[in-house]
């Protein structure tokens, strides 16, 4: 079974201090932005597209700012996206980084699960910015913690129980943290 709705959302948000502030969607490689690269493999598996972060790099895109009431880092973009999306029946959401430009192409197939939310692993470890958040889970742990204090995406996937999807290999998930890292990255 498959979510009623694949609703994927792009963590963009983040202050990229190791590329001195610059936006990490629109850093190139190979000369193409890495929001374009990462929503192109996003829509052959995703029924939606959003954008945790400031703007929409016109793609028409949804955008959904960090809520006033958020936690710092990549935990405050999945709180915001959570808030905005629980007045509905929705399942629950799948995020990707917008700095892994090597992300599976069957990714919500292979994270989705009705039993519990799932974050993607490979050979060189958990990368929890890849994941399958149900709506129940997230609702539960955010009236549950204080919030008010930055938590990281991991410590929230173990609070919640999340589920391992292991992926063979090491280049699945590839993270562009800093600029040197544009130059040893191996594209699939």
């Amino acid at each position: 079974m498959r979510p009623t709705n694949k609703i994927v959302a792009i963590l963009a948000g983040g202050k990229a201090t190791r590329f001195e502030g610059q936006d990490k969607g629109a850093i190139r490689l190979e000369d193409e932005r890495f929001i374009d690269i990462i929503h192109r493999r996003l829509s052959a598996q995703a029924d939606e597209i959003l954008i945790s972060g400031t703007h929409d790099y016109d793609l028409g895109l949804k955008v959904i700012p960090d809520a006033k009431d958020a936690p710092g880092g990549p935990v405050g973009g999945l709180y915001s996206i959570w808030k905005e999306l629980s007045s509905g029946e929705l399942e629950g959401f799948f995020t990707v980084p917008v700095d892994g430009p090597n992300l599976p192409l069957n990714l919500t197939q292979r994270l989705y699960s009705q039993l519990s939310s799932t974050i993607a692993v490979d050979e060189k470890g958990r990368h929890p910015t890849y994941g399958w958040w149900r709506m129940t889970d997230l609702a539960r742990l955010f009236d549950d913690i204080n919030i008010q204090h930055s938590i990281s995406l991991n410590k929230l996937a173990d609070h919640m129980s999340a589920k391992d999807v292991h992926w063979t290999g090491e280049n699945n998930f590839i993270n562009i943290n800093r600029p040197e890292d544009l130059r040893i990255v191996k594209r699939d």
